[in-house]
């Protein structure tokens, strides 16, 4: 039995991988497009952070980890060469979950959804 995948947003369903973002601890599924105001509604507490299902956001997440260790170590105490490879299990823990939830978002919802829209429905999809 085949089941669409709704947006938790605005309700409709999501067509395919291309406008479908996962956000949040929960994985919720929303449409690309109903990313900011979904994330507008949500309390301080809960912002969903950046979508888990980008590898772009797993990038950008592994670069401001990154820029954070290099500016406690030029601004607040410099690390010996042997204290920067105490950094990887916590990188590699980091990164870990990071995929994890990745994978989970791909399982439960992407593999579901054709890469691209159906051409009949891409003129009728308003987000």
């Amino acid at each position: 039995m085949k089941h669409d995948i709704m947006c938790q947003h605005c309700g409709r369903p999501i067509l395919s991988r291309q406008t479908l973002a996962v956000v949040g601890r929960g994985l919720h599924s929303i449409h690309r497009g109903c990313y900011a105001a979904y994330a507008a509604r949500q309390p301080w507490y809960r912002k969903p952070g950046w979508p888990v299902n980008r590898w772009r956001s797993l990038l950008a997440f592994n670069a401001l980890l990154l820029a954070g260790v290099l500016l406690l170590h030029l601004l607040v105490r410099p690390m010996a060469g042997a204290e920067w490879l105490g950094l990887w299990p916590l990188l590699l823990a980091i990164n870990g979950w990071l995929l994890v939830a990745r994978l989970v978002s791909y399982w439960s919802l992407e593999r579901h959804l054709p890469r691209q829209a159906p051409a009949a429905a891409r003129g009728t999809q308003r987000r």
